[in-house]
């Protein structure tokens, strides 16, 4: 029960890919968690990071980094209401708590809520729509020492035309715009809300195909503008175009998650600015072999950069893992990533000694973890994870180290 109620949740609050009309009604109605009047729940409580944290600011070894006991626990509850298998409605509430023992700036509450609809109409076409904000405190990327306030404000909404094989094509798009507060500290002031508040508005066609009953094969193609709020950084404003296309498996299969690749153009609008074309990616996959389950990922895209003039810079990750079920009662974790951002502009960076030298910033990260999981009930379980982060960088201020402990629930055991 435990396992279906977070993988129902993940798959409708935040999926990526579009799922047909008559599936999602099929799954509401056979695993309805709770049923109070015409409102069917589903909740799910995340609890994480309930440990010891080294280095809770990133900060380098000769800074003296700051360590904390942290925890954080998330409880989500999705609604939906059905009416006459045409329409649903849902609503997602979901709250979040950071705690730190000693770093009390960095206590938050963290909150997400959306509200959708989708109406299917002539038996064929389904008419999508929701809004949703975020309110959080986190990394936004991998250039983020520091945790920072973000805000997001989506509208979206789709059309799209489904067959009898479920075979689906139609339109989607949405506006979202996303905001930050600065990071002000002793050590450090950062104008978050100058370099990166933005408006985003996305138009898409998407094509998804039944392979089998196992994968669907899809394409996503798309435009995206990209508009800075402040007079001082539109240098940034930009477009881009992107197309993705890959297999999508099941939640539910033996093999599940999405292989995806595809290629973008970003385009600065500013003359004399470097851009973005090339391939990228968005690939997550697990493969469960008996007492074995391994995990595979791979992204690549660009990302807007505050600390420097260029416009973004270009990350690939990538990463792999394997799980052993030692007993029933018992499974052992292992995962490894290595990552590389790669900054197109020449910075100037000076020396403590006073020398200059002109270089493209570079960074390399690798991080590893170990740790095991023990059964409680179900598929419900407790883990514990130790994790290993390291960042190189050829910018001889931005080399970091990390170290974490960190308990955990599962309900994937």
């Amino acid at each position: 029960m435990y396992l279906l109620i977070g993988q129902i949740f993940t798959l409708y609050s935040y999926g990526q890919s579009y799922q047909t009309f008559r599936e999602e009604l099929e799954q509401i109605t056979e695993k309805t968690i709770w049923k109070v009047g015409p409102f069917r729940i589903f909740p799910v409580l995340a609890l994480k990071n309930v440990g010891y944290d080294d280095n809770v600011y990133y900060q380098r070894e000769e800074d003296e980094p700051i360590s904390d006991f942290t925890a954080t626990i998330s409880p989500e509850v999705k609604v939906y209401v059905l009416f006459r298998n045409s329409l649903i409605l849902s609503f997602t509430e979901n709250p979040e708590y950071i705690y730190y023992l000693e770093q009390k700036r960095e206590r938050r509450w963290n909150n997400t809520y959306a509200a959708d609809f989708r109406l299917l109409f002539l038996n064929r076409f389904v008419l999508s729509g929701g809004l949703s904000n975020k309110d959080r405190r986190w990394r936004a990327s991998s250039e983020f020492d520091v945790r920072a306030n973000e805000l997001r404000e989506r509208l979206e909404g789709s059309l799209f035309y489904e067959t009898a094989r479920r075979t689906t094509f139609g339109f989607s798009g949405f506006l979202e715009k996303i905001s930050y507060e600065d990071i002000i500290s002793p050590e450090e002031e950062i104008t978050l809300s100058r370099d990166l508040n933005r408006e985003e508005i996305s138009a898409n066609i998407e094509f998804y195909y039944r392979i089998y009953s196992e994968a669907s094969f899809f394409i996503k193609g798309g435009y995206t503008e990209y508009n800075f709020e402040h007079p001082e950084t539109q240098w940034r404003n930009s477009n881009s175009y992107q197309v993705y296309s890959g297999v999508r498996f099941p939640l539910l299969a033996r093999v599940r998650g999405t292989f995806s690749l595809g290629y973008k153009k970003h385009v600065p609008l500013s003359e004399g600015k470097i851009g973005f074309s090339g391939l990228i990616g968005d690939t997550s996959l697990e493969f469960r072999l008996g007492r074995f389950n391994f995990r595979l990922k791979y992204n690549r895209d660009n990302h807007f950069s505050y600390w420097t003039e260029s416009i973004f810079f270009v990350e690939d990750r990538y990463g792999g893992g394997v799980s052993f079920y030692l007993f029933k009662f018992l499974r052992l974790d292992g995962d490894y990533s290595y990552g590389i951002a790669d900054y197109p502009e020449i910075t100037t960076v000076i020396y403590p000694d006073g020398n200059v030298e002109e270089i493209k910033r570079r960074d390399k990260y690798i991080g590893y973890s170990m740790g095991f999981a023990v059964r409680i009930i179900e598929k419900t379980g407790i883990g514990l994870k130790v994790n290993f982060w390291k960042r190189d960088s050829n910018y001889y201020l931005e080399d970091r180290n990390r170290v974490s402990v960190g308990a955990y629930i599962t309900y994937e055991f």
